[in-house]
């Protein structure tokens, strides 16, 4: 979150890019005064890391949950069909 409105900010325009149009960084106040190519290579080292791209995979977690439901449906049909049994 912001806070204030005295905060210094690079724009990395990127139109080749497929998924972001622009990115947009705020420095931290203790760095002082950098140059501007060392915040540039930094963005584009930010922007090169493919590290957010990735995503978890979850289809091993909701097909477990998706069958511990269906055999927890199964088996309270089953219950209850052997209880009216009787």
């Amino acid at each position: 979150m912001l806070r204030g409105c005295q905060k210094q900010m690079i724009v990395l325009q990127t139109p080749e890019s497929p998924l972001f149009e622009s990115a947009f960084f705020v420095l931290r106040r203790d760095m002082g005064e950098p140059r501007q190519a060392d915040m540039q290579a930094e963005a584009n080292r930010l922007v090169g890391n493919e590290t957010y791209l990735r995503k978890r995979p979850r289809f091993a977690r909701e097909a477990a949950l998706f069958f511990a439901g269906f055999l927890g449906g199964v088996l309270t049909c089953l219950l209850i069909y052997f209880l009216r049994m009787r």
